[in-house]
């Protein structure tokens, strides 16, 4: 397993070991923990359905071995709570070193699906810097979050000069720098970015080039395994993404 060193959780708390209030269901690929009278309690045989079928959807892409352990799964009814007892109240948190998810579950916010599951299972590929990451997760996903493309958040992005050049993403720090704000836009873009590399230059290429990101590679680094992986540098590809869209 990895160290909690290479992921970034400077608020991270484990009082959730102690809270007394969890419910607690087993299903093939998870262990979920929820509260008693929760959203969560009430949905929990179609959060399982959900989960599972996006576990399947995952293994069969990244072509890798089912882990032994099960992915465990916190379901939080309300911010206050996750963040008392995680130390967060962002929508959802994968905590690579554990195999858990942190999820907030209520009425209106529900961050199901394969994206937090995603970063659990491509541990085999390895820990790639944050906008590959992210790209790769989102890739898995299919769409934004609110359930519009990602490529009409990316078009909009683009509109507003929201984005730097891609070159600055190969820094692994550029992209923990991003402003949580226009978080939608940002992940679109990785997401798109990523799904135009594997269906313009094949999945096989994008893994190979995955596998060999470090987060301690400086940008310069980064950039020239792009360079060799892809046999263009990042800004041309991004050119060509651009005119895709």
């Amino acid at each position: 397993m990895l160290t909690m060193a290479e992921q970034y959780l400077p608020n991270y708390l484990h009082d959730f070991l102690k809270d007394t209030n969890w419910l607690t269901r087993e299903s093939a690929y998870y262990f979920f923990h929820y509260f008693p009278q929760s959203v969560a309690e009430s949905e929990i045989e179609s959060i399982i359905a959900r989960q599972e079928a996006g576990y399947k959807k995952i293994i069969d892409f990244l072509k890798v071995p089912k882990p032994d352990l099960l992915i465990e799964y916190y379901l939080y009814p309300d911010k206050e709570i996750k963040t008392n007892l995680m130390g967060d109240d962002w929508y959802a948190q994968a905590i690579y070193a554990e195999f858990r998810v942190h999820l907030l579950y209520t009425e209106t916010i529900k961050p199901l699906g394969e994206h937090e599951d995603t970063h659990l299972l491509s541990l085999p590929w390895g820990l790639a810097i944050g906008f590959f990451q992210e790209g790769l997760a989102e890739h898995l996903v299919g769409q934004a979050w609110d359930g519009k493309s990602h490529l009409e958040h990316v078009r909009e992005g683009y509109n507003k000069n929201i984005y730097p050049s891609l070159t600055d993403f190969l820094d692994h720090q550029a992209w923990l720098k991003t402003d949580d704000s226009l978080a939608i836009y940002f992940y679109s873009l990785a997401g798109s970015f990523v799904s135009f590399l594997i269906t313009t230059f094949d999945k096989d290429r994008f893994e190979s080039f995955y596998r060999q990101l470090n987060r301690n590679n400086t940008k310069q680094q980064n950039s020239q395994l792009f360079q060799s992986v892809y046999g263009k540098s990042i800004g041309e590809v991004e050119i060509a993404f651009k005119k895709a869209m």
